[in-house]
């Protein structure tokens, strides 16, 4: 069976059902009409894990640079604990409302404290830092 190709413009909004059995994405077309795609629910966590990777690899391509990455401002972050003794949640919100949160190890969290003490020096060798683009 073939597939049909919806090709979509610009997003216009997005609904999900008040039980979140469902969503839709709301799009305009090339020719200006309006079209929806609706999918289940539990296609959200899948959605939400591949669109960063699609987003890196059109970065990548549209730059032909495979060492580039996405990086987001963070305008705030929140350390928590989570009910999980061994668990701190790590929220990171963009300026544009962007939120992801990690649930890190004991051993994760002294990583990221002993990165963060690695980029002091990495600051006094800028030449060894990582082109980054700011989306």
């Amino acid at each position: 069976m073939g597939t049909d190709d919806i090709i979509g413009h610009d997003l216009k909004a997005f609904e999900v059902a008040v039980d979140g059995s469902c969503f839709r994405l709301r799009f305009s077309r090339p020719d200006g009409s309006l079209a929806t795609l609706r999918l289940p629910g539990a296609c959200l966590q899948s959605l939400a894990l591949t669109l960063p990777k699609m987003m890196l690899e059109a970065v990548r391509a549209q730059n032909q640079d495979e060492s580039l990455r996405l990086v987001y401002p963070a305008q705030t972050v929140r350390v928590e604990q989570a009910q999980a003794q061994d668990t701190t949640i790590l929220t990171l919100v963009s300026p544009d409302g962007f939120e992801v949160s990690f649930g890190l190890t004991p051993a994760q969290v002294r990583a990221v404290s002993r990165a963060h003490e690695a980029g002091e020096a990495a600051r006094a060798a800028p030449e060894q830092a990582a082109e980054v683009l700011y989306n």
